[in-house]
Formats: structure tokens, C-alpha cells, sequence
């Protein structure tokens, strides 16, 4: 049998937070053979198929997005409740991605996944960090999730000003220079009207 045959480079690979066929390919595994092994492993349920081409051993939603597509980070509502910005719950996980998607949305485990497309001088202000089982996850920093959250018009101001009486003020202006004009406006806005509330 193939899964017997390649079993110590299938642990390897599925080690990977997500694996594709190029995987199995890179190590030796005949191209013929790698579609029937994914499709093996899939129906004997020690993997599962994220979407075309793309297969994960994790359960974990937030884990299996951070990894889909590259470059990419979480953002807004996930970027949020991963740093305890807020108390809500996301309904869904939120990647910016500077890679052009066929889908935009997809769903693992009942959670959808929503990519959004952003222009590559947008991919700035995240940063790696350790997510539940030594898996690391890259993750808008509290000032980029504000600067996502005014371009992409995803998150209410009054959110939006509970992370800004928190921010790094010099990086958030920072950000604000490397978008445009208007978001800069904005920004200098949202800033004066936090330290009026003080």
C-alpha cells in the first residue's frame, strides 16, 4: 500500500499546518500517487481537505487560515479577539492577503474564512506569535487593525476608539503615512477626539 510505503514522509508533511500535493511531489512521492494518498487519507478522516488542492491535520480554523494563502495576516475581528481587544465573538476568520483569490470566502469546520485582497504595500504591521499548539500565526498589530479597519470599513468607530486610547500613537500615525492621505485625515481625527474623551 502507498500510505505504508511513504508513511515516515507523510508524518513529516502532515506536520505542516497546511499541506498541498507540491508537498508529497517535493519529496520524491510520484505525482500519480500523491492524489490517491490525500484522497486516502481524507476518506480514512486523518486529514481533511480545506479546499482544492489544500489539506490540513489541524481542527483549529484560526491555525488552518493563518496558513491558506501567502503572504497573508489576521486582521480585524480575529486579529481583535486573539489580542483581547474586545469582547465580542467573530462570527468568521478574517485574513488580509496581498495574493489574488479565486474564493473569497470558504468554510472549515462550520467557520467560514474570508479573505480580502489587499494592494501588496498594505502587507505591513503584523507580527508572528505563538497560537494554541506551537503554531506560529501572523497577527495585525492593535495599530494595523485600526488602519484595516477605516480602508476595509469592516469594524463600528466606537471599536475602533477603544483600541486607539490603547495604540502606540507614533506607530499608528506611522501606518497612517504608508496608506493615504484620507486614512491619515481620519487617524488625526479619531486621535483628537480620543484625547478630548480622556
Amino acid at each position: 500500500m502507498p500510505v505504508i510505503k511513504y508513511k515516515k514522509i507523510l508524518e513529516q508533511i502532515m506536520k505542516k499546518p497546511v499541506f498541498t500535493p507540491k508537498d508529497l511531489h517535493n519529496e520524491k512521492i510520484p505525482e500519480n500517487y500523491s492524489k490517491k494518498l490525500l484522497f486516502t487519507l481524507v476518506r480514512s478522516g486523518r486529514i481533511k481537505r480545506i479546499e482544492r488542492g489544500k489539506y490540513t491535520c489541524l481542527e483549529d480554523p484560526i491555525a488552518v487560515a493563518a496558513h491558506i494563502t501567502e503572504p497573508c495576516y489576521l486582521t480585524l475581528w480575529t486579529a481583535m479577539s486573539i489580542r483581547g481587544l474586545t469582547t465580542q465573538i467573530p462570527f468568521a476568520v478574517e485574513v488580509a492577503t496581498s495574493r489574488k483569490r479565486f474564493k473569497k470566502k470558504i468554510v472549515f469546520q462550520d467557520t467560514p474564512i474570508i479573505f480580502y485582497t489587499v494592494n501588496p504595500k498594505m502587507m505591513f504591521g503584523y507580527e508572528n506569535i505563538i497560537w494554541g499548539n506551537e503554531i506560529r500565526i501572523p497577527v495585525a498589530k492593535p495599530e494595523k487593525i485600526v488602519i484595516d479597519a477605516l480602508c476595509m470599513n469592516r469594524i463600528p468607530e466606537e471599536e475602533i476608539m477603544r483600541i486607539i486610547k490603547n495604540s502606540d500613537r507614533v506607530l499608528l500615525r506611522k501606518y497612517a503615512e504608508l496608506t493615504s492621505d484620507e486614512v491619515m485625515k481620519k487617524i488625526k481625527e479619531l486621535i483628537e477626539c480620543s484625547r478630548r474623551k480622556r
